[in-house]
């Protein structure tokens, strides 16, 4: 398993626009999911690619060291659980119309 710093710079050279944190995308999931509580004022175009913090903690998740993400989950489950309320699971079909979705886990 990898440390933080070196699994940002792997994502990067995967093509994520930098070299993020843990912090950053958990803080980029936080201000989304209160944006989202609060009633989602930007277009579908932001909102996808504002889900796109979430998409790299998962990602990430698969290649971080253990403590990292035994330290990170229950935050992120935290945030998760309050997503889901704030949402109403429509199997993607909403957002299917404008962008494809990743896979049925993200």
């Amino acid at each position: 398993m990898a440390t933080e710093t070196e699994v940002g710079r792997l994502l990067h050279r995967r093509g994520w626009r930098a070299a993020f944190t843990v912090a950053e995308r958990v803080n980029a999931w936080a201000a989304l999911v209160s944006a989202v509580e609060r009633g989602y004022g930007d277009d579908i175009y932001e909102y996808t690619n504002d889900l796109y913090c979430r998409n790299w903690l998962h990602e990430a998740w698969l290649l971080l060291d253990d403590y990292i993400v035994q330290l990170w989950t229950p935050r992120i489950k935290a945030l998760d659980a309050r997503f889901k309320a704030a949402t109403v699971d429509d199997d993607g079909q909403a957002l299917d119309r404008f962008h494809g979705l990743p896979g049925p886990d993200l």
